[in-house]
């Protein structure tokens, strides 16, 4: 069976045509908003509105360390570790201990202590905001003296990101300042 040859020639620029077409991006197939018109529900902007593309989320219990017994610093060169974790005013827990003293006594009791510590470099004192900026074995850190009672203060290290120090140098000295004032 054989095709005539007008029957040939009209499917081949029928053929032709819609190759054309296809090919094309033009108007009559494709709309102002981008979708296209003989595929419903396709448009192609849907992609950027799937639930795929928000940024990560972290749960708010999971940027905070454990407290748990099992988290505990373990004991350094035969000492056992007294330095506990404390929640700070801003919400991170970092290494701390407390003083039954006002804040103004303990501010003077570290000042004095940190000066007997070898190794120890105060390199600010801030009367007004209760720290002393120190360096200790290569860290840096600002040890601050903070009231959590009446007679009670907290003495802490925070970094310059404002976030506790948790480094085994700021644990060390937070214990050597515990032992003389605490």
């Amino acid at each position: 069976m054989s095709l005539s040859n007008t029957s040939a020639r009209a499917l081949l620029a029928t053929a032709l045509a819609a190759a054309l077409l296809a090919s094309t991006s033009c108007s009559m197939l494709h709309r102002k908003d981008g979708s296209v018109r003989f595929l419903p529900h396709h448009k192609s902007a849907d992609y950027a509105k799937s639930q795929e593309n928000r940024p990560l989320e972290v749960p708010p219990d999971l940027d905070t360390p454990a407290t748990d017994p099992a988290m505990q610093i373990p004991s350094v060169n035969g000492r056992a570790a007294n330095i506990g974790y404390v929640q700070s005013a801003a919400g991170s827990t970092g290494p701390a201990f407390s003083v039954a003293d006002t804040v103004a006594g303990t501010w003077e009791r570290l000042g004095r202590a940190l000066d007997r510590i070898d190794g120890v470099t105060i390199t600010q004192r801030a009367q007004l905001l209760n720290g002393y900026d120190v360096q200790y074995k290569g860290a840096t850190m600002l040890l601050r003296a903070n009231s959590s009672g009446a007679q009670s203060t907290q003495v802490d290290t925070v970094g310059a990101d404002g976030k506790p120090v948790r480094t085994p140098e700021a644990v060390e000295l937070l214990n050597l300042l515990r032992e003389r004032i605490g």
